[in-house]
């Protein structure tokens, strides 16, 4: 039986049911597909945050100069899905020094869009953003923060900084340490984001 066929028939048989059997029908199959959802997430909870990278997409060039300078990328519209399934709105700023590589701007636009269909928690896109770039860049200092828009009243702001010691840093810089909210962002209302 075809797949037209089969649905026909089902569909017959569903508005033969007394109106309550159909209810029953229609709360089981809910209730397996939000089992089915709930044990997917329980699934990706369990998975290393390799399994989210995304760093083939990044291309790096060759940095031209051997003298230390200050990198600071602002992603302004980063999207991507949260854990309910629900799209989460921010905007990201990267701070690198830059060692022998550094960052190709088309590359990176098209690695941040990459994310829009992945359903992960942003404090693990966070990590897994500062894992591929790092890897692709190795840049002797990269400062990470994600600010996300509101949801529920609440906002959230996210750093990783690879000065920090508990990050295998060093703890050279010593900027992070007064500033840690507002390093590199300008104060903006809520509007803004």
């Amino acid at each position: 039986m075809n797949r037209e066929a089969l649905f026909a028939k089902v569909l017959e048989e569903l508005r033969d049911l007394d109106p309550e059997d159909r209810k029953s029908i229609f709360a089981t199959l809910k209730r397996e597909r939000r089992d089915q959802e709930l044990e997917e997430k329980k699934e990706l909870k369990q998975l290393p945050n390799e399994h989210w990278s995304k760093a083939h997409i990044l291309h790096r060039i060759e940095n031209p100069t051997t003298e230390a300078y200050e990198q600071k990328i602002l992603i302004p519209e980063f999207t991507f899905l949260g854990v309910q399934n629900q799209p989460d709105f921010g905007e990201v700023l990267l701070t690198l020094y830059p060692q022998n590589w550094t960052v190709e701007l088309k590359s990176l636009k098209i690695y941040k869009d990459a994310f829009r269909d992945t359903v992960t928690s942003y404090e693990r896109l966070a990590n897994v953003i500062y894992d591929d770039l790092m890897q692709v860049y190795q840049p002797l200092r990269l400062r990470l923060m994600m600010r996300l828009r509101p949801r529920g009243g609440i906002s959230s702001c996210l750093t990783i900084d690879s000065d920090w010691l508990i990050r295998g840093g060093k703890e050279q810089f010593a900027d992070w340490q007064n500033n840690t909210d507002r390093f590199g962002f300008q104060a903006h209302g809520a509007v803004r984001l």
